[in-house]
């Protein structure tokens, strides 16, 4: 039974796409995930200007950059952020939290955009967002809604460029 106080969106998810974990140092993170649990090779990317334009956080203009790792497990890809520069939602998650889960996201949905419209409609707005090299994404504001966790979508990931390198090389 869902709570009067939670919106109910008119979105159906078609698959979790990722998720993600903010960790101190993503090196340490990638070696972790890859002893413990066999995960990798990674695919690491810096998400810093000029690849990243358009960047908002809380509602405004913002700079900040992260490095970040991906790795298939399954069908999903699992991501690890490690903040750089600026504020961000992944150093507040930092902060108040520690290294662990931060978000789930799905890039399957035919029209991002009209779901962006959708969750600021039922008063879930975007907290950051971005354009590296033409992927858009958004995170949401569903902490509350979802335990802690922040949703995610982006549009065009299949056109995310080649990674800085591979991990382990």
């Amino acid at each position: 039974m869902v709570g009067n106080s939670i919106p109910q969106l008119d979105v159906e998810i078609p698959e979790l796409s990722q998720v993600a974990f903010v960790v101190e140092d993503l090196e340490d993170g990638m070696d972790r995930f890859e002893g413990l649990l066999g995960v990798g090779p990674w695919q690491v990317y810096r998400f810093e200007p000029p690849a990243l334009t358009d960047r908002s956080f809380r509602g405004e203009s913002h700079e900040y950059s992260m490095r970040l790792a991906l790795a298939q497990l399954g069908e999903t890809m699992l991501e690890l952020i490690e903040p750089l520069e600026g504020p961000s939602i992944y150093t507040e998650h930092l902060d108040e939290h520690g290294e662990g889960l931060h978000h789930v996201a799905c890039f399957a949905f035919d029209d991002p955009h009209a779901v962006v419209e959708t969750f600021e409609d039922a008063g879930m707005p975007v907290i950051q967002s971005g354009n590296f090299d033409g992927v858009e994404y958004w995170y949401f504001d569903t902490a509350d809604e979802l335990n802690g966790t922040i949703f995610e979508t982006a549009a065009n990931v299949d056109s995310i460029p080649e990674p800085e390198m591979t991990y382990p090389e």
